[in-house]
């Protein structure tokens, strides 16, 4: 497993929802399931951070490129239409 390769087996029920999932996300399952394990095993411990902590740093919030909601809200309705039809 040095080459970061590993095969897990999983039940059907847990297949088919990464499956479903996944393609919801637009990804592959195989990119959600790492991901998913990831956040699991993933411990900010194990690591030397040079700099701040990543969960300890300031966040730095930028507007660049941000826009108004009333300018915005139009758009978003038009896509929510487009992707889930009209509100009844």
């Amino acid at each position: 497993m040095a080459d970061g390769a590993l095969t897990v087996q999983l039940d059907e029920y847990t297949a088919r929802k990464i499956a479903e999932k996944a393609e919801a996300l637009g990804i592959s399952p195989e990119t959600l399931a790492a991901h998913l394990l990831d956040d699991r095993v993933f411990d900010y411990d194990d690591f030397t951070w040079i700099g701040d902590d990543p969960r300890t740093a300031p966040v730095e919030v930028s507007d660049q490129g941000a826009r108004d909601w009333e300018e915005v809200r139009p758009e978003f309705l038009e896509l929510i239409d487009k992707t889930f039809g009209p509100k009844p």
